[in-house]
């Protein structure tokens, strides 16, 4: 830890033992922790999420190395054949090698921007559901925070991890339709609250 992250790490633990020290007596802090990267690694639903990805990946994939092929295949041709070949029909096959570099680069490009907007998407949705989880948990348990436990803490106990916990309520919030249209990862619906009951 440098000296400028020491000094920022002490400043917002000061600002913490102030923001809750006048409350501490009444109001004793609690606290949790979940750890993000194990979450991912025990929630059947995030594995699911990223098993289909990593499809859609490999389908992205398989597109680009036909076109890969198609490409080498007619270069290889021209380097062949192009001195016993007619100037004209030389010239056609300089085009079409010309046009198939042209659809190859356009289509990685389309390729990279799809799988960035679709993991950007997915991981957008699993934080927004996975904040009102740990918001509904939060206040069910009358705790005071719920930390991350990833890029925050050093040493906790044990039995403040509620990982597990966390990963099962948000495997469960799942909704009914499991498959996703046109071979792209489902997105997984918010997490439904029950309405209070009129008075």
């Amino acid at each position: 830890m440098t000296r400028r992250s020491a000094l920022i790490f002490l400043s917002t633990t000061l600002l913490l033992v102030f923001a809750f020290g006048t409350s501490f007596a009444q109001n004793p802090l609690t606290i949790a922790y979940v750890d993000l990267q194990q979450f991912q690694a025990k929630s059947k639903r995030i594995q699911e999420m990223q098993k289909r990805f990593s499809e859609l990946n490999n389908i992205k994939r398989t597109g680009l190395e036909k076109k890969q092929n198609e490409l080498k295949s007619l270069s290889d041709q021209l380097q062949k054949q192009g001195p016993m070949l007619k100037e004209e029909t030389r010239n056609e096959k300089i085009k079409e090698l010309g046009m198939k570099e042209m659809e190859l680069k356009l289509a990685q490009k389309q390729a990279e921007s799809e799988l960035q907007n679709e993991a950007r998407a997915l991981d957008e949705s699993m934080m927004r559901d996975l904040i009102k989880i740990i918001g509904a948990l939060r206040k069910q348990k009358n705790l005071s925070l719920i930390l991350n436990s990833t890029s925050a803490i050093l040493s906790a106990d044990d039995s403040l991890d509620i990982t597990e916990e966390v990963a099962k309520l948000y495997d469960s919030s799942a909704g009914s339709k499991p498959a996703a249209e046109k071979g792209k990862p489902a997105t997984p619906p918010a997490v439904q609250h029950p309405k209070p009951k009129p008075k």
